[in-house]
C-alpha cells in the first residue's frame, strides 16, 4: 500500500463520516413560525357560532392552529367522532370541518397514531362549521353544513377500490334564489405526522411538507413556509415512514401555501353558482405507510416520497431486488445476504484484479523504499520513476482500492433504502435483531464486523514500513466500528457479509498471487 492508497482510504472514511455527519442530518428543524388559531369553539359541543363571512373566516382558518392545540383532549375528541374503517387503519371523522382528528395505524409492532395535532385535523374544510352526519351507503362517511349565506356543503368520504386511492368528495350547492360565490375555501392537511415510537426523537428533524411538481419526473419538492408556485401531481405532508397527501384535479385549487410545524393549506378556486346549481371537487387522498412498493401500485408518484437520496437510481432497483429474494427466503435479513453475494459476484473480477494489484504493490515495496531513499529531494523525479516501475511491474497503484470505491455508491443507496422504507421497519433477522432499520440493540453486529476488518488487515498486512500508514491501517477497523454502531443492522448486515466474503477470497487465493 503507497500513499496513493493511502489517500484514497483516508476519502472513502471522509465519505462516510461526511454522510453520517452532514447528509443524513440534512433535514434541519425549521423555525417555528406564527400562525393562525382555529376558531375557539372549534371542538367544544356547543351549538357552531357561525362568523358573518364564511369566505373570510375559512381565510382566516387557512393555516394550522399554534402546537397549544395539542393541549385538546384526544380521547374526547375520539368519542365524538364517527369511525371510518380503512385497510390499514382506523380514522375518526369529527363533525367540526368534518376532519380526520385520529388515524390508528396497524402497524407490525402495534397501533400508532398518525395525527400529531387534532386542531384542525387532517383534510380540515371550512374548520369554523360544524358538519352534521347525513345517511350514506356502507364505507361511506356523508356529513352536510350551511353557510350563512344559504349555500350546502356535502362532504363525504370514499372507500378505495383495487388500487385505487380513497377519495374526499365535496359538493357545495346553491338552494337560494341567487346566484352565489363558492368562496375561496380551503381544504389542510397537517401541521405534521406522528410516527412509531422509536422515531418519535427524530420526527421533527425529518418531517416535511412537500409536494411533487407537475412536470419534471424528479423527487418531490420539500416546502419552506410560506406560498407555494406552480403545478403539483400531489401535496402534502410526511416524515420517514409516514405519507399524508391529496392529489387535486387540475384547476381545481390555484393557491398552495405551507407553514411550520409542516402544515400545507390548497385553496380553491372562486366559481360563481347559479340557483338550484352545484360544483362538486373529487380529491383522491392517502394517509398510511410510506412502502415503496405499496405507493408505486397506484402509478401515481406517490413512491417518490421514499428518499433514496442521491442515488435513488441505483437505491430503488436494490430495493426491488431485496423484495424479490425476501419472497423467495422469506427472510429480510437472509435476502440482504443473498444480494450481497450477488454484488460481490458481480464484483468478482475487480476484486480478484484489486488482489493481484496489492500483491504486486507488495512485492515491489523494497524498491520504492529504494527510490524514495534516492530522489528524497526531487518529488518530480520521484514521481516519474515510481510511475516507471509501476508500468514495468503492470502494478495499478489505486487498483487495490477499486472495488472499496465501487461499492460506495451501493452502501449509500442501501443505507437510503434500510433507512427510509417503510418494508423493513420492524422487519426481524435472527435471535437479538427484531428490526433491521434500526441499529443492533446489543452492537453484536458492528463489533463482529470490526473483527472481521481487523482479521483482513492481518490476512494482508500493509506493504509499507511507513509507521503512520500502519498505525492508521491498524486503527480503522476500531473507526468503522465506531462509525457503524448506530447504522441500521441491515446495513452492518451487507458490510459484514462483504467482509467475510472478501477475507474468504484474500485467503484463498493470496499465496498463488504471492508466488506470481
Amino acid at each position: 500500500m503507497d500513499k496513493n492508497l493511502l489517500w484514497a482510504v483516508s476519502l472513502s472514511i471522509a465519505i462516510y463520516a461526511f454522510w453520517f455527519g452532514v447528509i443524513e442530518k440534512r433535514y434541519v428543524k425549521p423555525a417555528a413560525q406564527a400562525i393562525p388559531q382555529a376558531p375557539a369553539e372549534r371542538f367544544s359541543s356547543r351549538p357552531a357560532h357561525a362568523p358573518a363571512n364564511a369566505t373570510g373566516a375559512a381565510a382566516a382558518s387557512s393555516l394550522a392552529p399554534q402546537a397549544a392545540s395539542k393541549s385538546l383532549d384526544r380521547a374526547t375528541l375520539a368519542s365524538q367522532a364517527d369511525l371510518l374503517p380503512a385497510l390499514d387503519s382506523e380514522l375518526r371523522i369529527h363533525p367540526w370541518g368534518a376532519a380526520v382528528v385520529s388515524c390508528l395505524y396497524q402497524d407490525k409492532m402495534g397501533a400508532v397514531e398518525l395525527v400529531n395535532d387534532p386542531a384542525p385535523g387532517l383534510f380540515a374544510t371550512w374548520p369554523e362549521l360544524r358538519f352534521t352526519r347525513q345517511p350514506a351507503p356502507q364505507g361511506v362517511l356523508r356529513y352536510a353544513a350551511q353557510r350563512p349565506d344559504g349555500a350546502r356543503i356535502v362532504k363525504e368520504f370514499l372507500p378505495e377500490g383495487k388500487d385505487s386511492l380513497p377519495r374526499i368528495r365535496v359538493t357545495l350547492s346553491n338552494p337560494t334564489r341567487r346566484s352565489l360565490a363558492t368562496g375561496s375555501w380551503n381544504l389542510s392537511i397537517g401541521p405534521g405526522l406522528s410516527t412509531v415510537p422509536n422515531e418519535l426523537g427524530e420526527n421533527t428533524q425529518v418531517w416535511r411538507a412537500l409536494g411533487l411538481p407537475a412536470e419534471g419526473g424528479g423527487p418531490p419538492k420539500a416546502f419552506k413556509p410560506g406560498p407555494q408556485v406552480g403545478a403539483f401531481s400531489w401535496l402534502g405532508v410526511d416524515n420517514r415512514y409516514f405519507l399524508a397527501a391529496v392529489l387535486p384535479q387540475s384547476g381545481d385549487f390555484d393557491a398552495v401555501e405551507s407553514a411550520s410545524p409542516p402544515f400545507v393549506s390548497l385553496k380553491a378556486k372562486d366559481f360563481t353558482l347559479a340557483a338550484g346549481a352545484e360544483r362538486t371537487w373529487d380529491i383522491p387522498y392517502y394517509l398510511g405507510a410510506k412502502g415503496y412498493t405499496l405507493l408505486a401500485r397506484y402509478r401515481l408518484g406517490l413512491e417518490k416520497s421514499v428518499d433514496f437520496g442521491i442515488f435513488r437510481d441505483l437505491g430503488r432497483p436494490l430495493l426491488r431486488l431485496l423484495h424479490w429474494l425476501q419472497g423467495r427466503v422469506g427472510n429480510w435479513g437472509w435476502a440482504i445476504v443473498i444480494m450481497t453475494f450477488l454484488i460481490q459476484t458481480l464484483l468478482l473480477p475487480l476484486t480478484i484484479k484489486s488482489l493481484k494489484s496489492m500483491a504486486v504493490m507488495k512485492r515491489l515495496q523494497p524498491e520504492i523504499s529504494k527510490l524514495q531513499q534516492k530522489y528524497s529531494k526531487e518529488p518530480g523525479r520521484l514521481n516519474s520513476e515510481m510511475m516507471e516501475l509501476y508500468k514495468k511491474a503492470g502494478a495499478n497503484p489505486l487498483g487495490g482500492c477499486l472495488p472499496l470505491v465501487l461499492q460506495m455508491p451501493v452502501f449509500i443507496a442501501l443505507f437510503n433504502a434500510l433507512r427510509n422504507s417503510w418494508e423493513l421497519h420492524g422487519a426481524p433477522w435472527i435471535w437479538w435483531v427484531h428490526d433491521l432499520a434500526a441499529k443492533d440493540p446489543y452492537y453484536v453486529l458492528p463489533i463482529v464486523m470490526g473483527g472481521v476488518m481487523f482479521a483482513q488487515n492481518r490476512l494482508n498486512p500493509a506493504a509499507t514500513n511507513d509507521p503512520t500508514q500502519k498505525t492508521m491501517m491498524t486503527w480503522m477497523p476500531v473507526i468503522f466500528t465506531v462509525m457503524f454502531l448506530k447504522t441500521p443492522a441491515g446495513l452492518v448486515l451487507y458490510w459484514l457479509t462483504s467482509s467475510i466474503i472478501s477475507s474468504a477470497l484474500q485467503m484463498g487465493l493470496r499465496r498463488q498471487f504471492e508466488a506470481a
